[in-house]
């Protein structure tokens, strides 16, 4: 059969409002950035479609943690209102390091304070929050805790804490192996492969230890300590 084009019911729009769920106004800051993102506007008509990309959008501007269209009819056309909720002020960005373990932070007292510094006082905008985590990913990995990665999302509380929570690569055990001339790692019998040097004199060369922040940089002189050997 032929396809059918379906047009969706275009509605007259009398009035935009942007409130907040308790039917409060919000800062101009935001309002403008609620007017700049949407199409919707009184005199024209809308679509279901087009208010969902209204949130979208809205959503997009970083600054809101909730917002819906809320359309009511009047004599005049649909009355349709934003009604969000506006992120709080950012006040400070906290590290939950190694979730699970009682293994500090690897980065120095501060550090995270030094990335989002310019951001505290300002309503927490989303993608500049973002923006701060990518460069606290970078601070990790200039550092050489390679394993570091921010896990779930940000937690935002009332008073405009952030907390990340941060798992950083702790390391759970360090194994000595040995390979035969091969590369083989076990035999024929797949037991791995005893070598005649104690375990003990390549581990007593080892800085990183059980316990620690998984450190790439730290790996490498360690390396450089077991080939020093000559074993």
């Amino acid at each position: 059969g032929a396809a059918q084009e379906v047009t969706e019911t275009r509605v007259l729009v009398s009035e935009v409002v942007v409130r907040t769920q308790a039917g409060q106004g919000i800062p101009p800051q935001l309002e403008s950035e609620v007017y700049r993102a949407i199409r919707t506007q009184a005199g024209r008509t809308t679509t279901r479609t087009q208010l969902q990309e209204d949130i979208n959008a809205i959503f997009g501007t970083g600054f809101f943690a909730n917002v819906q269209a809320v359309p009511e009819d009047t004599p005049l056309g649909v009355r349709v209102s934003f009604v969000v909720q506006p992120n709080p002020v950012l006040t400070k960005v906290e590290i939950q390091a190694n979730p699970g373990t009682n293994v500090p932070s690897a980065l120095p007292p501060g550090a995270v304070d030094k990335i989002f510094k310019d951001q505290y006082g300002s309503i927490l905008n989303l993608r500049n929050l973002q923006e701060g985590i990518k460069q606290l990913s970078k601070q990790y990995q200039d550092q050489g805790y390679v394993l570091a990665n921010v896990i779930g999302s940000p937690r935002v509380s009332e008073n405009g804490v952030v907390t990340l929570q941060v798992a950083e690569g702790v390391v759970e055990n360090i194994q000595v192996r040995f390979r035969n001339k091969e590369g083989a790692t076990t035999d024929s019998k797949g037991n791995p492969i005893r070598g005649r040097t104690q375990t003990y004199i390549v581990t007593r060369e080892l800085e990183l230890k059980p316990g620690q922040v998984f450190n790439r940089n730290l790996v490498q002189r360690d390396l450089q300590r077991v080939f020093g050997l000559g074993l």
